[in-house]
């Protein structure tokens, strides 16, 4: 498919989870949990720090500090990774007609979650390590590189989640099946990576906008930041919540087939593009092979 089939499918995509997500608007519950759940673990674990600051106890300093940075790491992408997959599993339920549940995602996800902490493990050592490089250099190239390689990672793992909520993988299945998955999908992942990014960042700006102005022209620091605050939160909970709708669809119909009619219009597009692709190539692959 060429960039500007792509582009197509991929906005026909972000348009399509729009809609889903302003139909049940009770999927954003699972991202706002996730953050509150993160928070609180966060400040739990940085009390012990604390103590052994205001103790001065300088042996022990780094001895805490490490092992805080590890479990800072761990817990919040083991906490993401959980709400992520009650998400995906409420989204999977929304596309069967059912109203989405916080306590029945939470189940599901508490099902899996030994792959889950296993996954968290995998990603907060790649975050931990693509963080140092970035901290450790300067070089332009070194952070160009760094991005690169953080980008082709949240690609090629976009549907371990999913692959973890509904086919219960090994350790290696998980990646290997997220890659196939990504093959089939033929790039409208990361242009609905971008997309969602772009249209979170649009729904964020009339806050982030008049914040950020409020903060940097007016000097008015108690009408700034919460404005900046509550802009990032809706620039968060959209992305999460949209990446989760998206990560289902994709995911149902690269490795079932499955019309959800939530997506009708976006796979009615794929189809096309690639229909005409096909008749122009002699070649049918990806998801064509499931019209």
């Amino acid at each position: 498919m060429g960039v500007v089939g792509r582009f197509k499918t991929g906005f026909v995509l972000t348009k399509q989870s729009v809609e889903m997500l302003w139909n049940n608007p009770r999927l954003a519950v699972f991202p706002a949990v996730s953050g509150a759940a993160s928070l609180a673990f966060i400040a739990a674990l940085l009390a012990p720090l604390l103590g052994v600051f205001v103790l001065d106890a300088d042996g022990a300093v780094a001895v805490v500090g490490l092992l805080t940075v590890a479990g800072l790491y761990l817990g919040t992408a083991f906490i993401s990774a959980f709400f992520a997959a009650a998400l995906v599993d409420q989204t999977r339920a929304v596309l069967d007609g059912d109203e989405p549940s916080l306590r029945q995602g939470v189940r599901a996800a508490w099902g899996v979650k030994r792959q889950l902490f296993v996954w968290a493990i995998i990603s907060a050592t790649v975050g931990f390590v693509l963080d140092t490089i970035n901290e450790s250099s300067s070089s332009g190239v070194t952070q160009i590189i760094s991005a690169v390689i953080g980008m082709a990672w949240t690609v090629l793992t976009f549907f371990v989640v999913p692959v973890i909520v509904f086919e219960r993988p090994s350790v290696r299945g998980m990646f290997t099946r997220s890659g196939e998955l990504f093959k089939q999908t033929y790039g409208e992942t990361p242009i609905s990576l971008i997309g969602t990014a772009v249209l979170a960042l649009l729904l964020g700006l009339p806050l982030l906008g008049p914040g950020l102005y409020a903060l940097f022209e007016l000097e008015l620091l108690a009408v700034g930041i919460p404005l900046v605050v509550a802009g990032l939160a809706v620039v968060q909970l959209t992305t999460y919540t949209l990446r989760g709708i998206v990560k289902t669809g994709l995911y149902f119909y690269a490795a079932e087939g499955d019309r959800p009619d939530e997506f009708a219009a976006m796979f009615d597009e794929l189809d096309t593009v690639r229909g005409a692709e096909s008749q122009n190539k002699d070649v049918g692959p990806g998801l064509g092979r499931f019209r």
